[in-house]
């Protein structure tokens, strides 16, 4: 069964992880997407680990192959004015041409949304940046940790006596990607009724502080500034993450009913547990850690669910490899790369029961498609690829 983007024409232009992830959505989905970069400037993210054996290069980075499946990939110079040559026709075939550059630097290199438009009328531009494109900052540079920040998230998260915790990774570039993919649809669906492409202006920071809108509501509604808790959760008896057994160790617990503190008290065994609630709630994180240190994560975690007490251990990705749930969903896709064998992708988070997803190649190596691209998709003769390679645009 086709996806259910089957047909959908899109030109890559996004880079690192924001823009990536959205036409990975597409790609995954039976849309035929086109990858562009160079050798003299790679996605970024193709230069950051973890890499295949610990050992670097250009296509092996996991990083990169998990946010470009079933894309293909073409090694174009944008710098160059005569990349217009290929560019151009790329936005005549496309439904959807998707960047993720600063603001200004498609109309530097004279494929803004205007040129885009004026080649082809029903194209639907996504354009994802830090900032978005007006503003003070617009043009700074800046990544999804600055991302983070900017929204608030930082000045949320880690313990109130100790300065604010980052969030692993560059949280805002996942966060933006769903309301990308979103404002792609729905400009889709506005095109196949009117006939008309429109330009998208995504910015990360204002998706990322969706999140924290219930706590600017607060703030407004009876002046109280959200703080750092650390991993307390307001109105639980108990909500935190403890050791266990072994090294680096942790299960996540969470108590919000007499009835599940009366099921760990069981499970735990431990006489100090209620005499700890009683003096605070300092006292029962450090008894519970005591209780808790002693056991398997694992056997541990499956004896308080089947008492009905929330609870899960933190996962290293080895365990996320080997979880059974994850397995009989099928969550992980394997593909064959041909620098770092045969790895495990993760397919997408939702099903779609009559088009079904199906991740159908790995992440292209740096050119690897470019003839194909431009021979098969676009039309261009032998000898006139043979002098595009000779000119150096396709490098």
């Amino acid at each position: 069964m086709a996806g259910v983007f089957d047909g959908l024409k899109v030109v890559d232009f996004t880079w690192a992880a924001a823009g990536p992830i959205i036409t990975k959505q597409l790609a995954d989905n039976g849309a035929t997407v086109i990858k562009v970069e160079s050798r003299r400037h790679p996605d970024s993210i193709r230069l950051g680990g973890p890499f295949i054996a610990d050992k670097p290069g250009i296509n092996r980075s996991g990083f990169f192959a998990d946010f470009n499946s079933s894309k293909l990939g073409i090694a174009l110079d944008l710098a160059r004015k005569d990349a217009i040559q290929i560019v151009e026709p790329l936005v005549r075939w496309a439904d959807i041409v998707a960047e993720s550059f600063r603001p200004g630097i498609m109309q530097q290199w004279g494929i803004g949304y205007e040129t885009l438009r004026e080649i082809n009328p029903r194209v639907v531009m996504l354009s994802s940046s830090l900032y978005g494109a007006d503003g003070p900052w617009a043009r700074h540079p800046g990544y999804g940790a600055q991302g983070a920040a900017l929204s608030g998230l930082h000045a949320l998260t880690g313990w109130p006596d100790r300065p604010p915790a980052i969030p692993k990774g560059a949280y805002s570039d996942s966060v933006s990607p769903r309301f990308g993919a979103a404002a792609l649809v729905a400009a889709l669906i506005h095109r196949e009724k009117t006939g008309e492409g429109q330009h998208i202006e995504l910015s990360q920071i204002e998706t990322t502080a969706q999140l924290v809108a219930p706590q600017l509501l607060q703030l407004q509604h009876d002046g109280v500034e959200a703080q750092r808790a650390g991993n307390r959760k307001t109105d639980s008896i108990l909500h935190g993450v403890y050791p266990c057994s072994g090294n680096e160790r942790w299960i996540a617990i969470e108590i919000e009913t007499e009835p599940q503190w009366r099921s760990l008290l069981d499970v735990l065994n431990d006489s100090n547990l209620s005499e700890a609630r009683r003096q605070s709630i300092d006292a029962l994180d450090t008894a519970v850690a005591i209780a808790t240190r002693r056991r398997d994560a694992f056997a541990l975690m499956s004896e308080l669910r089947t008492v009905g007490v929330p609870a899960g251990v933190a996962f290293t990705g080895s365990d996320l490899l080997e979880d059974p749930v994850l397995r009989a969903r099928g969550h992980f896709w394997p593909l064959e790369h041909s620098e770092m064998g045969t790895l495990a992708y993760n397919g997408p988070a939702y099903r779609f029961e009559a088009t079904p997803s199906r991740l159908t190649r790995p992440a292209p190596l740096l050119g690897e498609h470019t003839d194909e691209v431009l021979k098969d998709v676009l039309g261009f003769s032998d000898d006139e690829i043979a002098r595009f390679h000779a000119s150096g645009l396709l490098q």
